[in-house]
């Protein structure tokens, strides 16, 4: 019970006792005085009766006389007994009026009972023995005054009751309101909205307790955006080249070694490498200075030509070396690739650099860069990946177009055979699931990571899922693939009644359609909403940001839960923190494969677990591969762990 419903039940219970013992005091003490009134009543009735009827009484025929001195007053009704009696104890006359009270209640009667005495007076008939007047005065008049009496007593006191209750009620309002915004503030900020209270009250102490709290608010914002920015800063200094702003060799090793080493997605496609061919020339005969305008030119036709591309393809440019450029294309289709290079290199002819303005020298084409691209898969070795790149690169040099790829890369895939590869999968619903767990340094399950399986239509080879899911996005097929899985996993949910985790596709996360009816799947499945998780990449949410915002506060008011994927791979990270407050977040692969020999990514991995413990967010370490990972990530202060080295995916 509440701090405030205690105060008030309280005082209530102390009102209500003085309310009770105030209304019982007042007719006690009123019963007293009535039971007295009634005394002296028949007291002077007895006295001025029994002298009115002295001269008749003991004449035998002047009784009749007597019985109409006593009638007059019997019969006001104000006595309930009036009795003459002779000296010998016999009744000469004797009048007697029931107690009948209708409108006075019978448990009032019996709870205040009036017990008014008999007066008595003796009436002297010369020197003969007196004879006695007894009268009692009736009670019912008595109860009807003191039932009157209780009644207004009652309402008068019982209006006072209300007004101190409703007076104690403004008072503890005014006294706990302040503290319940208090206590909603503290709350806000464990989760990470630094609110300030507005309403001051107007109580000395309340008012020093409410601005303690503002200031208090106010100076855990700014720590919190400082280490927010400085860990913004150290990563852009760790992984960011300065002079082009495109991450950095650092990065490209963390996130290749990354892609080659993630078994569950099967990640293949394109590694290019762009080499600038005059800037060591230009260093020498114009200076650095040039040297580095030559480098952002290249850059600036690099990034153009990326952002033209689709929004679903995912490539990221590195900036090697001083004239060398990376560029990972997440798609094993080589003629998407060979049209992004033949962009490119269109995009390198018409920057025609000038070298000199003074001369107007420029150079163009093969002679500003010259492209050099290899296939990649799972489990490739970086060294012999990059040098097949290399070996591509001198090809370029030689080749008039000033590109080429390495021998051994493969021919495209056929569009026609992928669609009706997934058009199979679509019809019949043909999918299974593996779990993988993600447990606690007690190897305690948090919950457990569904992940599709997809069979081919002429053999039972699984198809990886990463090449399945680029082919839908190509296809425009990724939203009725993520319906159709999504559908399955909710079944498998319902079934096993445990936790699990839901990937959800960026391609999905874009479209609206989906997004409704993403909602109304979980409306339809409530009961289960607290055993969901979604996990949604961060990549979705430098796109589709407001898409995916809208939906995650809808997913999460329905009860289900929210992990970020990947997250650490774009510097924009940190703001998507507190815009969303997700359960947890995952950081992504590429710190945690090289965390044990990167000082590096060892200050991100702390800095992101302080920050997102700060907003009561777990973190979860994902690819964690070898017994010495775990033991440093947990140095590092990460809450679960997910990876091969942990445990692999088994068939639910």
């Amino acid at each position: 019970m509440s701090l405030s419903k205690r105060l008030y039940l309280g005082l209530i219970s102390v009102l209500s006792l003085v309310f009770l013992g105030t209304v019982w005091i007042n007719v006690v003490n009123t019963s007293h005085f009535i039971d007295r009134q009634l005394e002296s009543n028949a007291q002077d009735t007895a006295t001025s009766l029994g002298l009115s009827i002295a001269p008749f009484v003991g004449i035998e025929e002047e009784m009749a006389t007597i019985d109409s001195m006593v009638s007059a007053i019997f019969d006001s009704g104000y006595y309930q007994h009036v009795i003459l009696t002779n000296s010998d104890g016999s009744v000469m006359l004797e009048r007697h009026n029931p107690i009948e009270l209708d409108q006075v209640p019978q448990w009032f009667i019996q709870l205040f009972p009036l017990n008014p005495p008999m007066a008595e007076t003796e009436v002297f008939d010369g020197w003969v023995k007196p004879k006695t007047l007894a009268v009692m005065s009736h009670p019912g008049f008595g109860y009807l005054k003191l039932w009157h009496s209780a009644v207004n007593s009652f309402w008068m006191i019982l209006g006072l009751f209300v007004f101190a209750g409703t007076l104690v009620f403004f008072v503890l309002r005014t006294i706990t309101t302040p503290i319940k915004r208090a206590a909603k503030q503290a709350d806000e900020i464990c989760q990470g909205n630094f609110v300030q209270v507005s309403d001051i009250p107007k109580p000395v102490e309340l008012n020093l307790f409410v601005k303690a709290m503002n200031r208090m608010s106010h100076i855990l914002q700014k720590m919190f955006n400082d280490l927010s920015e400085q860990t913004e800063k150290y990563q852009k200094y760790a992984f960011v080249d300065e002079l082009t702003q495109l991450s950095n060799r650092r990065a490209f090793n963390n996130q290749f070694s990354s892609l080659l080493s993630d078994q569950e997605q099967a990640h293949a496609g394109y590694l290019i490498i762009v080499r600038l061919m005059s800037l060591d020339a230009i260093n020498k005969a114009n200076g650095y200075v040039a040297g580095d305008n030559y480098v952002l030119e290249a850059t600036k036709a690099l990034k153009e030509t990326i952002k033209q591309t689709p929004e679903d393809r995912i490539i990221k440019a590195y900036r090697l070396t001083g004239g060398e450029f990376a560029i990972l294309v997440d798609d094993d289709d080589k003629s998407q690739c060979q049209q992004l290079i033949e962009s490119l290199m269109s995009r390198f002819q018409e920057s025609a650099f000038i070298v000199n303005d003074a001369t107007g020298d420029a150079i163009s084409g093969k002679s500003l860069a010259c492209i050099g691209a290899t296939l990649y898969e799972v489990n490739g070795e970086l060294g012999t990946i990059m040098s097949m790149a290399d070996n591509a690169l001198v090809a370029a040099q030689e080749a008039q177009a000033g590109w080429a790829f390495s021998s051994d890369s493969s021919l495209p895939q056929g569009s026609n055979k992928w669609k009706d590869e997934l058009e199979h999968i679509l019809n019949q619903e043909q999918v299974s699931f593996v779990a993988q767990d993600i447990c606690d340094v007690d190897a305690k399950v948090v919950y457990q990571e569904l992940f599709a399986r997809f069979t081919g239509k002429e053999d039972t080879n699984t198809i990886p899922v990463g090449k399945l899911v680029r082919v839908a996005e190509r296809l425009n097929l990724a939203v009725q693939l993520d319906q159709m899985v999504i559908s399955k996993a909710l079944a498998l949910v319902a079934d096993k009644k445990k936790e699990f985790a839901i990937n959800v596709s960026a391609a999905s996360l874009k479209a609206r359609s989906f997004s409704h009816w993403l909602i109304n799947q979980i409306e339809s499945h409530s009961d289960i909403a607290e055993l969901i998780t979604f996990e949604i990449n961060e990549e979705s949410l430098n796109y589709h940001a407001d898409n995916v915002l809208e939906l995650l506060e809808r997913l999460k008011a329905l009860g289900c839960k929210i992990t970020i994927e990947r997250f650490g791979a774009s510097t924009s990270s940190f703001a998507h923190l507190m815009r969303i407050k997700p359960t947890h977040v995952k950081i992504d692969g590429s710190y945690c494969l090289q965390v044990e020999k990167s000082p590096e990514n060892q200050l991100f991995i702390q800095s992101l677990t302080n920050i997102a413990h700060s907003l009561n967010i777990t973190v979860i370490a994902e690819m964690v591969e070898t017994p010495s990972q775990a033991e440093q990530l947990q140095t590092l202060f990460v809450d679960y762990y997910q990876g091969y080295g942990i445990k692999k995916p088994e068939a639910i």
